[in-house]
């Protein structure tokens, strides 16, 4: 279980804080130029290979500058993030998801495994609104035979986060249920470990990857090794320090560290 997904499918929400962490001016403008460049330089610093990643979740705009082709050479699998973003009550917002499947599945080719999307999980009462619309997605995903990757993500600041987790463990083996076919689970480290270890068995389930949702890169690793079977897949905690005006010798020296702290984790 050493081998990760690397989560680098910030969309131009997002990316401004992506690039300042980095510490790269940017503008609206030019925003998504500068975190391509960013992502550029991660995915060809030497560890990031097949031997410790097995996939990245990409953003279409990465896509469409041929990340897919380039992560391909490397023996690494893509996914591509279809969802626009979520409501004010943690749902998703409409988007076209057959528009976004067609293009995975046709347009870029036989490359792309799968797609993501992300819920937010605000209190236990949601639990089920969010289930219910990422499955119902997941279902018509599979319609494209593509792999999805479910994320009903819950607060790491939540007051309620280990009753919520709870909540989720239950409802997503009679939802899991629901499905003719595999999905990945990107869910939030649990405050008990192995709250999830049963899903794992589930026929349904290829795989449970850990989110890092804001926890510092040895908090994420610390929490995720608690947890038996599973893997990660995480965007912060894999970019952690790494700096725009590093040398190349001290940006892949960052990116080894993060690396090798993360597969270590998922062992």
């Amino acid at each position: 279980m050493s081998k990760f997904i690397a989560a680098m499918d910030h969309s131009g929400g997002s990316t401004g804080g992506v690039l300042e962490r980095y510490g790269r001016e940017y503008t609206e403008k030019n925003k998504m130029d500068r975190v391509h460049e960013m992502r550029l330089r991660m995915v060809n610093s030497p560890d990031f290979n097949d031997k410790n990643i097995w996939a990245a979740i990409l953003y279409k705009d990465t896509v469409d500058r041929g990340m897919v082709n380039l992560l391909r050479e490397k023996g690494i699998e893509t996914f591509l993030k279809i969802d626009s973003g979520c409501k004010e009550d943690g749902t998703l917002k409409q988007f076209p998801v057959h528009q976004m499947c067609r293009s995975a599945a046709q347009t870029y080719g036989a490359p792309i495994l799968g797609t993501k999307m992300r819920s937010i999980i605000k209190s236990v009462d949601m639990v089920d609104a969010v289930l219910k619309q990422q499955f119902v997605l997941a279902r018509t995903i599979m319609e494209y035979e593509l792999l999805p990757i479910i994320e009903p993500e819950v607060p790491i600041d939540h007051p309620d986060k280990e009753l919520i987790e709870q909540e989720l463990y239950e409802r997503l083996w009679d939802y899991l249920n629901t499905l003719s076919g595999k999905c990945v689970l990107k869910l939030t480290p649990p405050e008990v470990p192995n709250t999830y270890h049963n899903l794992i068995g589930h026929n349904n389930v290829r795989k449970i990857v850990f989110l890092s949702g804001g926890y510092s890169t040895v908090e994420a690793c610390s929490r995720l090794s608690l947890n038996d079977n599973v893997s990660a897949s995480f965007s912060r905690a894999l970019s952690e320090s790494l700096k725009a005006d590093q040398t190349d010798d001290e940006f892949n020296l960052t990116m080894l560290s993060n690396i090798k702290m993360i597969t270590e984790a998922c062992k």
